[in-house]
């Protein structure tokens, strides 16, 4: 039966956003989408009523009904338009899948199965290998005292090696069946296919076994595709033990419930093969982050669980620490009070900044971790240390794409990834990557209808030239010709944006000039045809690599002011009061105190000194009495 409608869902930490795409005159498109608190946490604990409440939001802008009165999603799509024919379901609530690795050799088997990883919602905890120096002893306590919900087996080229990864799996195999039942880790394995009917048999008896295609058939090919299949399946699997409401959601829908990222991983490589240059998508959320990169054809999706704006606000700033994003903020703080801001945000992951001081603190934060994240995926990329080629970039999420203005949701793309050349920047404020990953396998047509279409917002058009312009000096001159034949001319301030107001759908030939020491994929002159976007087209003259001033005064002039050239607002500085340096204040310090002496009474006898039943509050001895060294209770209890 032909597939018309889809209807998906992603339950993120904060938001579940729900899209409906339809057929609209013979293309897929974007018809509905809607949005609400997720619900598994306290007091509702149960997904399913954030989903009936975006249901509720569709079902008023299109009029269709989506479930029965039994709750259920009507599935196929209806006569009266009633349901939909597809419905899936992808999630990054909670803490991710902990794997343990085992295989034979790390830098051909183990590396592949990382890689698999890479695309999914698992976290790599430990690793098991032939060269690891191990003995059975402590393999054993390595699965044992890891606490892994899935252990991925691989190793082998096909007709390969099996005797020495069979003597390992002997020893995973005992760990398992010392665990209690309730903690039993899902096994996949995606090795040498000889042993694959071994395996099963080894641990079909104590718990859940995924068999995939070997990862590693030979030394020259990776086969991924299969590995990630059942990492996908064993994340549904423990979804379901973790929430009864995701149980029965995932039983509504077509595939299970599918991990978040590995949408990213797959939306990301399919743009990177069918268009040129660098793609990038990026989304920070309260919890976790991802970064999609393709780049020379190849994918790389790095997914950090310890960099999140809300309910990981306190691990995101451990991990990239507090120098780097006060190295964002245009106005000086003390450490404390930052870290009582992200502490504060961990316990209200859902609220929005309500100060311009707060929204400072919040993008700081956001640029940093995305450039935590960039650092430790560069390697993998092999592109050096230099500005990322990047052709387009897609920015998803509510910190990346709830400000309000299409040029700030630029601004943070640029400042946070710093592409270098022509870039276009697109946002996904409606979660589309993340359905668009769930149907990718059993719908691929309407996968690259939506991509292709309009229905990611088209921010606009990124022109970043390298290298270190001189400040106060022209750093571009720029002339655009539109297509009315009416020519604007202006020359942009090493250090500032300028952005040319050109709306989607229009172009415009634009030929740029650049001054010494500044190129556009390395030359001088260039001539381009450019499309506009919500944003419209942006020069960037502040250089490549980035430099913001070392001090906060300097960070206060130009901060506010990309801000302004980017959203057109008036430009609001920064209290002066903010830019004043952070007084430490040291505790007082007490010199020891010496026991005074007696004093004598007229009859030569010492007088005793008052006891502490004498002493009434507020007298000073009743204060150093409460400052002295852990006092007793009784002490204090006699004082008081």
């Amino acid at each position: 039966m032909p597939v018309s409608s889809v209807l998906t869902a992603d339950f993120g930490s904060v938001h579940t956003r729900v899209v409906l795409i339809d057929v609209v005159d013979g293309v897929y498109r974007l018809v509905a989408r809607g949005e609400s608190r997720t619900t598994d946490g306290f007091p509702a604990n149960d997904l399913a009523i954030g989903l009936d409440r975006v249901l509720r939001q569709l079902t008023e802008a299109t009029g269709r009904r989506f479930t029965s009165e039994n709750g259920q999603i009507i599935m196929p799509e209806q006569p009266d338009r009633a349901g939909v024919d597809t419905f899936v379901v992808t999630s990054s609530v909670g803490r991710p899948l902990r794997s343990l690795v085992v295989g034979l050799m790390p830098d051909v088997s183990i590396a592949s199965a990382l890689r698999a990883a890479a695309g999914t919602y698992i976290e790599t905890s430990a690793i098991l290998s032939l060269t690891d120096g191990r003995n059975e002893q402590e393999r054993l306590n390595a699965v044992l005292l890891g606490f892994p919900d899935v252990i991925f087996i691989v190793g082998g080229t096909e007709d390969g090696a099996q005797s020495s990864l069979m003597q390992i799996i002997r020893t995973v195999r005992l760990a398992v069946s010392l665990m209690e039942q309730f903690r039993r880790p899902i096994i996949i394995y995606a090795g040498n296919g000889v042993l694959a009917e071994a395996i099963q048999n080894q641990f079909e008896d104590i718990t859940d076994v995924f068999i995939a295609g070997n990862v590693r058939p030979s030394l020259e090919d990776e086969n991924l595709e299969s590995a990630r299949n059942q990492l996908a399946q064993a994340f549904d699997r423990y979804a379901e033990t973790r929430s009864a409401s995701f149980t029965g959601i995932s039983a509504m829908s077509t595939s299970g419930v599918l991990p978040t990222p590995q949408s990213y991983n797959l939306v990301v490589d399919y743009l990177g093969q069918t268009r040129s240059g660098g793609i990038a998508a990026v989304d920070v959320g309260s919890a976790a982050s991802i970064l999609a990169v393709s780049l020379n054809g190849r994918i790389n999706t790095t997914i950090r669980t310890d960099l999140g704006l809300g309910h990981n606000a306190p691990a995101l700033l451990e991990a990239v620490s507090l120098e780097a994003v006060k190295s964002w903020l245009p106005f000086n703080i003390a450490d404390n009070d930052l870290q009582n801001y992200v502490a504060n945000k961990a316990l209200r992951p859902a609220t929005i900044p309500e100060t311009v001081q707060d929204l400072h603190i919040e993008h700081a934060l956001l640029k940093a971790g995305i450039q935590t994240m960039i650092e430790a995926a560069r390697p993998a990329w092999n592109v050096g240390y230099g500005p990322l080629p990047l052709a387009q970039i897609i920015g998803a999420g509510a910190a990346l794409t709830g400000t309000g203005s299409p040029g700030y949701n630029a601004l943070l793309l640029l400042d946070a990834l710093q592409p270098a050349g022509i870039t276009t920047l697109y946002a996904d404020p409606y979660g589309l990557i993340a359905g668009l990953g769930a149907i990718a396998f059993d719908n691929p047509d309407a996968v690259v209808q939506i991509l292709d279409g309009d229905n990611l917002e088209n921010l606009g058009t990124a022109i970043s030239p390298i290298g270190k312009p001189r400040l106060g000096k022209t750093a571009i001159n720029i002339q655009i010709t539109l297509e009315s034949g009416e020519k604007i001319d202006y020359g942009v301030l090493a250090g500032q944006l300028w952005v040319y107001d050109l709306p989607a759908g229009q172009s415009a030939s634009v030929r740029i000039r650049c001054s010494a020491g500044v190129t556009l994929n390395g030359k001088r002159r260039v001539k381009l045809t450019l499309s506009g976007g919500s944003a419209g087209l942006i020069f960037d003259a502040r250089g490549r690599p980035l430099s913001l001033p070392k001090d906060a005064r300097g960070r206060a002039d130009q901060i506010p002011m990309w801000i302004s050239a980017m959203t057109g607002d008036t430009r609001i500085d920064i209290d002066e009061k903010l830019l004043e340096a952070v007084q430490i204040e040291l505790p007082p310090t007490r010199s020891p105190k010496r026991a005074p002496k007696p004093a004598r009474s007229r009859h030569g006898r010492k007088n005793q000194p008052a006891s502490a039943d004498d002493l009434l509050p507020g007298d000073d001895d009743f204060l150093e009495l409460l400052e002295d060294d852990q006092p007793s209770i009784d002490e204090l209890r006699r004082g008081l």
